[in-house]
């Protein structure tokens, strides 16, 4: 019996000693692990910013991943067609429209009798077809799922204003002459049929091309005038920022023989519906970085991800300030950032949380301020419309959001498709990342 005892007992002390050891191995784990989201609505540039870390960071990508891009980019150029062709009804922009060609009447009875005004390609015949919708929303909201931007804040837009545009509204006259919708004729209507006639039903499998005819008719579509007055008022509708990327090199990225870039990853787009986590390794630490949809009807799957987070890279596109969502297209798409970055930014499991703001697509902005004065949008800003004075004014908005005085928010101006800037930030990201956890830690 004695020896049975004794036996018992030295196993028991094993056995705590495994576990000493387990407990010991878990919380060097925990200090050697960095938990980082990315978080942000759709079309901010989250997975891009998580592309980077890869290139940057990881291994990249191998020959074979790099061709599984291809078709993602063979779908983005479909997609990007046929929404630009789903555009032109929505808008009512006739094919061949040129603006720069344009004389606008200089009455509203002219603007009514100038049948010289028509192109030969504006000149179709009638069109008695259905009025099929042109976009339906991919995700249904849940109105309770998102807390509005609190009253602190003294006024904030919710919605696209109608801005008068007699250009737009002298070619929805000319779209009305020509016939309207499907009956339309030449090179630019007839090529668009073409486009439709794909079946895109399953979408693009993997090894599958284009044929040339889909792959000329695309390249005659993006060419028309009228495509390319439709893509000059993008904001309007739904449309991806690669659209001009890869529609712009629509015959070298369809031959079977394309090979995709790191810069063409990098410019993809594929909708985010599940999460995504990825482990690099980062001055001996490593970074699990989490990616989830942003979309509304995604952002439910995010909840089971905030325990024990070291850091929340939160992305903004700054470009989308005279966006829509693609879920609500009342809602401008900046004040929906700002919506969910307060639900975040203030909530109580994220009050000592690192918290760092991307404000991303800073290229793509530079150029809508050309053409674009974010005052149309946001009635409270009265300053000058340069790149500097209105990026800081929507820095300063999501800065104001903070509750908490004890928190500090880093904001990056960033462009997450170039690897040069985007290593730079990155560079100060991480290291501001390990010296909070290190503070953390009492180190």
């Amino acid at each position: 019996m004695g020896n049975c005892g004794s036996s018992e007992s030295a196993a028991a002390v094993v056995a705590s000693n495994e576990i000493d050891k387990q407990l010991k191995l878990e919380q060097k784990n925990i200090q050697q692990n960095i938990k980082l989201l990315l978080l942000g609505p759709g079309e901010t540039g989250k997975s891009t910013v998580l592309k980077q870390f890869k290139l940057i960071y990881g291994e990249g990508y191998t020959a074979n991943e790099k061709l599984a891009f291809r078709t993602t980019i063979l779908t983005n150029v479909m997609t990007c067609t046929l929404s630009l062709i789903n555009a032109m009804d929505m808008l009512k922009i006739p094919y061949g429209f040129d603006p720069t060609t344009v004389t606008l009447p200089t009455t509203e009875e002219d603007d009514d009798d100038d049948e010289n005004a028509l192109t030969e390609d504006d000149k179709v015949r009638d069109d008695r077809g259905s009025a099929e919708e042109v976009f339906e929303n991919e995700n249904e909201y849940e109105p309770d799922q998102e807390k509005k931007v609190s009253d602190r804040m003294a006024l904030i837009e919710s919605e696209i204003p109608k801005l008068e545009n007699p250009m737009a509204k002298y070619a929805a006259k000319l779209y009305k002459r020509a016939g309207g919708r499907n009956r339309q004729t030449g090179t630019g209507p007839d090529a668009a049929k073409v486009v439709k006639s794909h079946d895109m039903s399953f979408g693009i499998s993997p090894g599958e091309t284009l044929p040339d005819e889909i792959v000329n008719a695309v390249e005659v579509v993006w060419k028309d005038a009228g495509i390319q007055y439709c893509y000059s008022r993008a904001n309007e509708f739904q449309l991806v920022d690669c659209c001009g990327y890869f529609l712009n090199r629509a015959k070298e990225v369809c031959n079977p023989e394309y090979n995709p870039t790191e810069q063409d990853i990098l410019n993809t787009r594929q909708m985010t519906t599940t999460v995504s986590e990825t482990r690099i390794m980062v001055e001996k630490k490593i970074f699990r970085i989490f990616d989830v949809g942003g979309q509304r009807g995604e952002r439910k799957k995010w909840a089971p991800y905030f325990d024990d987070v070291d850091a929340i890279i939160y992305l903004v596109a700054i470009s989308s300030y005279d966006q829509v969502c693609l879920e609500d297209s009342s809602t401008n798409r900046m004040v929906e950032s700002m919506n969910l970055f307060d639900s975040i930014c203030n909530h109580p499991l994220f009050k000592m949380t690192e918290m760092i703001v991307f404000m991303n697509k800073i290229d793509l902005f530079k150029e809508k301020l050309e053409k674009t004065p974010i005052s149309q949008y946001f009635p409270t800003y009265q300053g000058p419309n340069t790149y500097e004075s209105c990026s800081e004014y929507f820095a300063s908005r999501f800065i104001a959001l903070n509750l908490f005085p004890e928190k500090s928010i880093y904001l990056h101006f960033t462009w997450a498709t170039d690897t040069k800037q985007i290593k730079a930030v990155l560079a100060i990201v991480n290291h501001s990342i390990l010296r909070g956890n290190l503070t953390k830690a009492g180190l």
